[in-house]
């Protein structure tokens, strides 16, 4: 069945579409009159050119999995020491992110959702489910996934955040790493201001074409299409790996998950650098993605034995257990503390 469901608590209300299972928008109370509407919903969403789009861009919107995670065709200009190879299906960020899921059970704070996967697939379906925090402004999030045969497959998930029109509002935090990593190629019809497979130990400082670039501070004032991947992120005590500090709002926003499985961060910085239809130069997203995969690359490429990422493979799915990952993602006020309690 295709539609949306609604969560509704004290600390908050969210939206789930069928559509990829997406979660958004999402909106977080933090009393004393502030909400907070964090999950970015692309402006296009509802457009009758929205329609011809490939299913995960339809109705693109806030946060849900991508397995197998990644794109479906290597970009041009790939060092000459990386290989190429066929993805295995066409379906950029897996089937699951094109296609309606169906509604398992729901109610005001919890909701779960689950897609069969077609029958080629090493997936035999995957399970969802959405719970709202009764005692505060925040949601948890579990994602199982049964398999029909062994495999290692890229996976990633896909938070994307709402950025303000105002440049440099918002404040990215990232918890101790192993080094940030730019892409390798251009990305395909963007502007790019970084210079491509470079490493930078600080997101306020990255290699660019001219200069250092600030990714610290988002959204910039010039057109750019950027990503990057945090190598090893960690964090210390029960702080977030990845903080935004909306600055309008002296708020905070959180995204905590297993790093174990998913050790690095994906930042999709999306300011406006692509003309074309449907992003029309005036898309500004943060994608703040936890993966286990070679950038978007993991179907279509890999990357040299040297590479600091070339070791990034995937997970192991197995039709003994089925996979399964927690992650959270929770608002509190700035002048409260730097975490919530």
């Amino acid at each position: 069945m295709t539609g949306s469901w609604r969560l509704m608590w004290d600390h908050g209300s969210a939206e789930v579409q069928s559509l990829g299972a997406m979660l958004g928008p999402l909106r977080l109370s933090l009393g004393d009159e502030r909400e907070l509407d964090i999950m970015h919903v692309a402006p296009w969403a509802g457009m009758t050119r929205a329609g011809s789009l490939p299913g995960l861009m339809r109705r693109l919107r806030g946060e849900w999995p991508c397995v197998p995670f990644g794109c479906t065709e290597p970009p041009q200009g790939l060092p000459a020491a990386w290989r190429t190879h066929a993805p295995g299906d066409g379906w950029t960020h897996g089937y699951a992110a094109n296609h309606h899921w169906r509604c398992v059970s729901a109610d005001d704070r919890r909701i779960k959702l689950a897609i069969d996967y077609p029958p080629g697939s090493p997936i035999e379906y995957m399970e969802r489910e959405i719970a709202a925090d009764a005692h505060a402004p925040a949601v948890d999030v579990v994602l199982r996934i049964w398999a029909r045969r062994p495999a290692l497959l890229p996976a990633g998930l896909h938070p994307t955040f709402r950025l303000p029109p105002a440049a440099g509002r918002v404040r990215v935090i990232l918890g101790s790493h192993d080094g940030i990593f730019s892409y390798p190629a251009q990305p395909t019809g963007a502007i790019s201001r970084l210079l491509a497979d470079t490493r930078s130990a600080s997101l306020a400082k990255l290699a660019g074409v001219d200069g250092a670039v600030d990714l610290a501070y988002l959204p910039l004032a010039v057109p750019a299409e950027e990503l990057l991947q945090v190598r090893a992120i960690g964090c210390a005590g029960a702080a977030a790996p990845l903080t935004l500090h909306y600055l309008d709002y002296d708020a905070c926003v959180g995204l905590w998950w297993d790093t174990a499985q998913l050790p690095d961060l994906l930042l999709w910085v999306s300011n406006g650098g692509r003309i074309h239809f449907p992003w029309m130069s005036n898309h500004l997203a943060l994608g703040a993605e936890p993966v286990n995969s070679l950038f978007d690359l993991g179907r279509v490429a890999t990357a040299p034995a040297g590479h600091p990422l070339a070791d990034r493979l995937g997970i192991a799915i197995a039709p003994d257990a089925p996979w399964e990952t927690r992650y959270r993602i929770a608002a509190w006020p700035q002048a409260a503390s730097t975490n919530p309690d």
